[in-house]
């Protein structure tokens, strides 16, 4: 019987780093820009944990139903055609982890620098993400400790920071309060837009769906973790929001919309409440949070890949599901070394969440699919309020699908991009699959 690597705990904190990374510590600068309205850009992210939580509910039964590492490369194979499968694992490998963990990157090096007031922010990046390959490759034991030790450490860092914020703020619940600019905004293609950078700042919640193989107990884990995880961030995302915009002007979180680079939201809100001190040591701390973040990509991401490589190259020599993957970790880990030297920020947000919204919208149909087509299939969790739940998680995302192809269609030149060389690569590696079986 395979020794079980992963536990429960470990599984919660790999969804919670996933989740809490750059997005909550910049996106609020950019749907400045277009949404001033407070009560709009706190359902903004209200919308964005129900959704996310919607998505929850959905992963966490086809994660009970196959509980195998891959996350939608292993469901949308399963309950539609490897074809698809194949896709999905391809934009995961290629684009849904490895574009975060850049992002992460350079700003871990531009918190670090702001900091320490010298060095390069892209040579730290570089250093930070090579340094936590190493730690990921090493054992299970070291990986689940450096993981738990670094979310928890996060949680504690944001929960002070939202609390010392909140008590120091003066709490007019008015600024929150509901009116007709509210409904106007919220029903405005900006609103759309806007949840962009509110869908890539809840990303992750399906992180502990793609090491499934990996954990103690997959049927009663992956669910757990998901739900948990999804709802704990959703309060923290709510909390921290409020409090960015009652302890600092707008105007000094807002992004610069010439060079539309992120600002350092903490910092900028922590300046008005806490000590000098704070704006010298800040940046290593949040530092120290994205680099948390970074960790947990680096788990999950490269088991995808290991998943991919397992049956589309059978000739390659297979390593035991439950081990480390540390060439697809190193591969990855090369993949975000060409983006942070290439790519820019708002591209990367813009193109990453749209085919990160595409494939989970496509797995929400596969669990519906499957509520018919796979009657007999053991479902030790069964998602809460089928099938509203699919439903309406397919319905927001639609409409922030439809948002982003109208907002910013230079960008689906690179989603296209990838999805043609996608498809591309399946029919490669499917044709040398059937001549290898033959």
């Amino acid at each position: 019987m395979k020794q079980s690597h992963f536990g429960p705990i470990a599984a919660i904190s790999i969804v919670i780093a996933n989740m809490i990374g750059t997005g909550v510590f910049t996106g609020l600068g950019y749907q400045l820009l277009t949404i001033q309205d407070f009560a709009a850009i706190i359902a903004l992210w209200v919308i964005g944990g129900l959704l996310s939580l919607c998505g929850a509910f959905v992963y966490a039964e086809l994660g009970s139903m196959f509980p195998h590492s891959g996350g939608e490369y292993r469901y949308l194979s399963d309950v539609f055609h490897p074809s698809l499968g194949f896709l999905s694992g391809w934009v995961s490998s290629t684009i849904a982890f490895t574009a975060p963990l850049a992002l992460s990157s350079i700003a871990v090096g531009n918190y670090v620098v702001a900091s320490l007031g010298y060095g390069n922010p892209i040579i730290i990046g570089l250093i930070s993400l090579i340094g936590l390959t190493a730690i990921h490759s090493l054992s299970h034991k070291a990986s689940g400790a450096f993981q738990s030790f670094s979310t928890g450490a996060k949680v504690l860092f944001v929960t002070i920071l939202i609390v010392l914020g909140c008590s120091h703020a003066d709490w007019n619940f008015s600024h929150f309060t509901p009116s007709i600019s509210t409904a106007a905004q919220m029903t405005s293609p900006s609103f759309a837009v806007s949840l962009i950078y509110v869908i890539f700042a809840y990303s992750g919640w399906n992180a502990s769906a793609y090491i499934a193989s990996e954990l103690k107990n997959p049927e009663r884990d992956v669910p757990l973790s998901i739900i948990v995880g999804t709802v704990f961030v959703t309060i923290v995302y709510v909390l921290l929001n409020m409090m960015y915009l009652l302890v600092a002007p707008i105007h000094e979180l807002t992004v610069n919309p010439e060079t539309m680079m992120p600002k350092e939201l903490v910092v900028i809100a922590g300046s008005h409440f806490l000590p000098p001190m704070f704006t010298t040591i800040s940046g290593l701390i949040i530092a120290f949070m994205l680099i948390s973040s970074m960790s947990a990509l680096v788990v999950a991401g490269p088991r995808v890949l290991r998943s991919m490589v397992h049956e589309y190259l059978p000739s390659e020599k297979r390593s035991d599901i439950a081990s480390i993957p540390v060439k697809s970790i190193w591969l990855q880990t090369g993949i975000a070394v060409l983006m942070i030297l290439t790519s820019t920020y708002d591209t990367l947000i813009t193109f990453t969440t749209f085919l990160m919204t595409l494939f989970s919208s496509l797995t929400a149909m596969a669990a519906i699919y499957a509520r018919f087509s796979m009657r007999k299939v053991h479902r030790p969790y069964r998602m809460f309020a089928f099938p509203a739940t699919p439903v309406l998680f397919l319905l927001i995302n639609v409409w922030i699908l439809y948002y982003i192809m109208q907002d910013k269609p230079h960008d689906m030149y690179y989603v296209s991009a990838i999805l043609i060389t996608g498809m591309l690569a399946w029919l490669i590696l499917h044709i040398r699959k059937k001549k290898v079986g033959t």
